[in-house]
């Protein structure tokens, strides 16, 4: 009777456990993925938590636009990698800036007039231009199963050209939610060419000194798609973009992307003019403007600098 006893009560001890097991497995299924907390802070931008887009990943390790370059930008937690994409001759997007190879790989041609498998066949080059990497030109779908659940990519050279194609992919790899597609035009022009398929995307529109009128352009777009981030462009300090950016879409509570690459695109705050005079004097000049993201091309940099003033701490938004 007791040897029934003993078992029964082990039986008991093991279905518990395994119960344990499954709740526990449930509650960690349910909890958001570092991508989906990364968007629940894009469509709630803060002062306090500042977005971090490494260009081109981050191409002074690697390659750039590879998956090397890519899985660096994750290891150091970067929140949006910034990607360039183009179509290839058969008809498949690949991590390309140029129009042509010749630049970043040991081939030449452009893009477009190449297949997948020839690109297939190509190596990257390095920062230095050396052409001995091993690594090939990735694919967009190859880039979207690296990065699932990690972290969100900001697909550039897309704009207006492939947004169905690469939509195709982000629905094959279950990647929707991890890419914010971006462009130049208007949306009366973007809503004629890809109709229903804007409301299924995420889009932030581009907003330049050169849009014919900048004030227009934003209100169109608020009207319509009423995103929840502009990638903002301005060459001087009075630039329209940027006073917009500080009054109008503070007050909608829109996110504000600064590009702290090169002189025109953010009035001279640059990544260089951070490392030379100081970060303050640009990043956090930008901060000062509004800036809840910043696109760099030195993310390790941004980051301890942020991380100093205690704007990386990562809250848990549902």
């Amino acid at each position: 009777m007791f040897r029934y006893i003993k078992l029964y009560s082990i039986l008991c001890i093991l279905w518990t456990l395994g119960i344990q097991q499954v709740m526990g497995q449930q509650a960690h299924n349910l909890s958001p993925s570092r991508a989906e907390q990364i968007l629940a802070h894009l469509k709630n931008p803060s002062d306090t938590y500042i977005v971090v887009v490494s260009h081109r990943g981050d191409w002074r390790y690697a390659p750039e636009n590879s998956l090397a370059a890519i899985q660096h930008c994750i290891a150091m937690g970067v929140d949006v990698i910034e990607l360039d994409f183009r179509l290839t001759k058969d008809g498949h997007l690949v991590a390309m800036h140029d129009q042509t190879v010749d630049r970043t790989t040991n081939g030449s041609g452009k893009v477009s007039e190449l297949t997948l498998a020839e690109i297939k066949s190509l190596r990257l080059k390095n920062a230095a231009g050396v052409r001995h990497s091993r690594q090939q030109v990735p694919t967009l779908e190859e880039v979207m199963e690296l990065v699932k659940g990690k972290v969100m990519v900001n697909l550039d050279k897309t704009e207006s050209k492939w947004v169905r194609e690469a939509y195709q992919t982000l629905k094959k790899t279950g990647t929707v939610d991890h890419a914010i597609f971006k462009g130049n035009d208007d949306v009366k022009t973007m809503r004629e060419k890809y109709g229903k398929l804007m409301d299924s995307i995420i889009y932030m529109p581009k907003l330049w000194p050169e849009n014919a009128d900048v004030v227009e352009f934003h209100n169109a777009y608020e009207k319509d798609l009423n995103p929840f981030y502009y990638e903002t462009i301005f060459d001087t300090e009075d630039a329209l973009p940027l006073l917009l950016a500080k009054t109008r879409m503070k007050k909608d509570g829109d996110g504000f992307l600064a590009i702290a690459l090169w002189d025109e695109l953010c009035a001279g705050r640059t990544d260089e003019k951070a490392l030379l005079e100081g970060a303050d004097s640009s990043w956090g000049w930008l901060l000062e403007q509004g800036a809840n993201a910043i696109m760099t091309d030195r993310p390790q940099e941004l980051i301890t600098y942020l991380e100093e003033r205690q704007l990386r701490t990562f809250e848990q938004k549902p």
